[in-house]
C-alpha cells in the first residue's frame, strides 16, 4: 500500500513538472513568434483556455476517408466507419472543404514537406486563384506508341473532391480536466491521381485552416 501511494505521489509530481516546463516553453515560443516576419504567422486556432498538460504541440498523420473495399460506403453497410466517411455526407463535406479553400472562404497555407511548422506561409488572396489553378489541374505527357513515329500527347486531369481519398491532419494533443483532447491546427486534402498505365500519384498541395478565433 505504501509503495502504491509513493508511486502515485511520484506520478503527480512528474506530471506537474512536465506541465510547468511545457507552459514555460509555450510562453517562450509565443514571444519568439511575435517577432517573425508578417508573412510567416502562427496559425490561429480556438484554444482551450484552462490549464492543460500538453502531450505534444504538433503531430501530423493521415486518415483514410474513402475505403473502396467496402462495397456500400453508406451507413447501410455495417462496416461504413472503417477508415471511411459515409456517403453522401462525407463527400459533401470534402467538396465543401475544397470549395471554401479554393474560393478563399477558408484561409489556406502553402504545404512544405521540409517545414518544421513552427510558422506557416499564408497564400495571399491576390495569389490564391493562380495557385489553385496551377495545382488543381494535373498535367503530364503520354507517349502514343501505336504510330510509327511516337507521338507525345499532353493529358490534363482536373482534381476534384473525388480525388481526395485521405485527409492529413496537423494537431495538438493535450490532457485537460482528466480528459484527452485533440486540437486540429490544420487539415490538408490528400489527393490520389490515377491514370491507366501509370503509377498512382499521391500529393498534398496546401493546408486549410478550419478553426479560427
Amino acid at each position: 500500500m505504501k509503495n502504491n501511494l509513493g508511486f502515485l505521489t511520484l506520478m503527480i509530481f512528474v506530471s506537474f513538472i512536465i506541465y510547468s516546463c511545457n507552459n514555460s516553453n509555450n510562453n517562450k515560443s509565443a514571444d519568439n513568434n511575435s517577432s517573425q516576419n508578417e508573412k510567416k504567422s502562427k496559425l490561429s486556432v480556438v484554444d482551450y483556455t484552462g490549464e492543460k498538460l500538453v502531450i505534444t504541440d504538433k503531430i501530423m498523420y493521415d486518415v483514410q476517408i474513402c475505403n473502396e473495399i467496402i462495397g456500400d460506403r453508406s451507413k447501410n453497410s455495417p462496416d461504413w466507419f472503417w477508415e471511411n466517411l459515409a456517403t453522401p455526407d462525407g463527400d459533401e463535406f470534402v467538396k465543401g472543404l475544397l470549395d471554401d479553400a479554393v474560393s478563399g472562404k477558408l484561409k489556406t497555407y502553402y504545404y512544405d514537406m521540409t517545414s518544421d511548422y513552427e510558422s506557416f506561409d499564408e497564400i495571399a488572396p491576390e495569389n490564391l486563384q493562380a495557385y489553385m489553378d496551377s495545382v488543381m489541374t494535373y498535367e503530364f505527357e503520354v507517349i502514343d506508341s501505336t504510330v510509327k513515329r511516337y507521338k507525345t500527347n499532353k493529358v490534363q486531369i482536373q482534381l476534384t473532391y473525388q480525388n481526395v481519398k485521405k485527409l492529413r491532419f496537423l494537431e495538438e494533443w493535450f490532457i485537460a480536466d482528466g480528459v484527452f483532447h485533440k486540437k486540429v491546427i490544420a487539415v490538408a486534402p490528400y489527393f490520389l491521381i490515377e491514370y491507366p498505365g501509370f503509377e498512382t500519384i499521391n500529393t498534398v498541395y496546401f493546408w486549410i485552416m478550419i478553426n479560427e478565433d
